[in-house]
């Protein structure tokens, strides 16, 4: 069920028949723990969503880590929903974990180091109790080494899923590229040794190798790129020049110390414990509302657009779609809009990405909705601007027109 549900939200077109041999493939991959952390930045979400206190918000949960940071600005209760049920899973250990775990020392060691074999048996004796079947069927199964997918949490959880062995690949990469990362992360801007990686960097990015690379469609499914999503990412460029021009945005646009998403891309950990460079979640200050608030996240197993066609009208105060529509044909972008311009109430806001510049609203095909939506351009500069995962060539926020 699960497979079908995503192979209808990845193909680019309505018609089955229309549906491409890698739209299948994608589909049948995206199946799997893709992201252990998501790569949207929460606090830039919240910055251009201006959020009253006591909103609704419905958002895709990937890996969960949003979807806890909009604890922070004391909601009344959020949505997580999404069709990967490994993401779901991950979500919902979260969440048993804050209700159950007695301190922020141990979900750190769960979820910020996730490199402790004491992680094994606080999975077995604490949290696996009270997790749903759904969930503790995920992470008692073995995988294709014969490992249950809880062992994850004791060697380097980040190190795992989809995207964290495709950032591994790119460091054996980078190792034989005689590229410094710790050097690209922690060494001062202007450095001759940050200087030298850079130029190294550039050398891989534009060698044979990454142009052969990037156009492999199936090697950008582990970042969880369909095909139609990696036409919109190289617009008219190469793909590994866009590719590296987000590298340096990542790396560059924000001071390192305080851009956890750069930490996982070098080191694929976290800096903490504390209160710097983490996302909100996982930070000390916060644990208590998030530990408080954890009652407040609901996770659903279902496609966006038809749970929001199952709420009642004029409940959702929020909606944040990430970079989904990249996925989408047409109808069912306006599929989905109608859905939330019935749910939303009337100060709704919305929220997405787009792996090129422009919102796919503002494209011909889709003018009908501008007459009930309008982009607010300073939003959607605050979010782009304050998002420090760099990896997105746009941010859009809307409002009623």
């Amino acid at each position: 069920m699960s497979t079908q549900l995503i192979a209808d939200a990845v193909r680019n077109t309505r018609s089955r028949t229309e549906s491409t041999a890698w739209d299948k493939l994608f589909a049948l991959w995206f199946q799997r723990l893709v992201y252990t952390q998501i790569w949207e930045d929460p606090e830039a979400d919240l910055a251009a969503l201006q959020l009253p206190v006591g909103a609704t918000i419905v958002t895709i949960s990937s890996g969960g880590c949003n979807a806890l940071s909009y604890l922070k600005a004391q909601p009344a209760q959020i949505f997580a929903v999404d069709l990967n049920d490994a993401h779901l899973a991950l979500l919902k250990l979260k969440l048993t974990a804050l209700r159950v775990l007695p301190d922020y020392a141990e979900f750190w060691r769960m979820f910020g180091e996730g490199d402790s074999e004491d992680n094994a048996a606080l999975y077995r004796d604490r949290l696996r109790p009270l997790l749903d079947a759904d969930a503790r069927q995920f992470w008692d199964s073995r995988n294709l080494l014969g490992r249950p997918r809880y062992g994850y949490f004791t060697d380097g959880f980040y190190r795992h899923g989809m995207l964290g062995r495709f950032i591994g690949f790119a460091h054996l990469l980078a190792k034989a590229a005689r590229i410094d990362l710790d050097v690209l992360l922690t060494a001062p801007a202007h450095s001759p040794q940050r200087q030298e990686a850079l130029s190294r960097l550039d050398r891989l990015f534009h060698s044979r190798l990454a142009k052969l690379l990037t156009q492999t469609p199936a090697l950008l499914f582990s970042l969880g790129i369909p095909p139609q999503q990696r036409e919109l990412l190289g617009g008219d460029q190469p793909l590994n020049e866009v590719l590296h021009q987000r590298l340096l945005r990542l790396i560059n646009g924000y001071p390192n110390d305080s851009n956890y998403f750069a930490w996982q891309a070098l080191r694929r950990s976290y800096a903490g414990p504390g209160d710097q460079c983490l996302p909100p979640y996982l930070q000390r200050s916060l644990y208590p509302r998030m530990r408080d608030g954890a009652g407040l996240v609901i996770p659903v197993h279902a496609n966006l657009r038809r749970f929001l066609e199952s709420l009642p009208a004029g409940q959702i105060d929020a909606v944040v779609l990430l970079d989904s529509q990249d996925w989408m044909a047409a109808d069912e972008i306006r599929a989905l809009w109608s859905a939330i311009d019935r749910t939303g109430s009337a100060d709704v806001r919305v929220i997405f990405r787009t792996a090129g510049a422009d919102s796919p609203l503002e494209g011909p095909e889709l003018s009908p909705l501008r007459e009930v939506w309008r982009r607010d351009a300073e939003r959607s500069a605050i979010g782009f601007e304050r998002d420090r995962s760099g990896i997105y060539g746009g941010f859009h926020c809307y409002g009623r027109a």
